[in-house]
């Protein structure tokens, strides 16, 4: 009985882990999947079974998919030509592995949307050379990256929840 306990703790230090790294924009969804298929694995999916991982899975892809393309969502949203969608998409990418260069921790988080404003506002003004417009597109790009981030966040934490309601306490 002690060694599950013990394994559950282990388990709960790995998930928050995971938790603080999807916070700082690193892949911590990714990670909270690999604890609980590892979790799996030593419970023989008694406790986290087959479909709860298919689950998670999901939840992950969701989170991925979202977070991927809520700066071009933004752009989409303020009539952005396509130029400054994709560069939306370019310059999170970029700014986040800058950011996390300079800053590492909350840099990622900062990076990824100083860089998508940049290149979807750098994009749409060289389009259209106005400079209202392409600022009301890096602004809406912004809002988009950070309700992306913002909805990965809370998937994460219903992945811990999920995870933490079926764990085993006792055998």
């Amino acid at each position: 009985m002690d060694s599950i306990i013990f394994i559950n703790i282990l388990l709960i230090v790995g998930l928050l882990t995971g938790l603080v790294l999807t916070l700082v924009s690193l892949p911590g969804n990714f990670f909270i999947f690999a604890i609980a298929l590892a979790y799996g694995f030593y419970d023989s999916f008694v406790h986290l079974s087959y479909g709860t991982i298919a689950a998670i899975l999901g939840f992950l892809i969701v989170g991925e998919v979202v977070e991927f393309l809520a700066g071009a969502l933004g752009a989409r949203k303020e009539k952005a030509s396509t130029r400054a969608t994709l560069s939306a998409l370019a310059g999170a990418i970029v700014g986040g592995m800058v950011g996390t260069a300079i800053l590492p921790l909350i840099g990622s988080v900062i990076g990824a949307m100083l860089g998508a404003f940049a290149a979807s506002y750098a994009a749409e003004y060289s389009k259209t050379y106005d400079s209202d417009k392409a600022k009301r597109v890096g602004v809406s790009v912004m809002k988009g990256q950070a309700l992306g981030m913002i909805v990965k966040l809370v998937i994460a934490i219903g992945m811990i929840i999920l995870i933490a309601l079926k764990m085993a306490w006792s055998f």
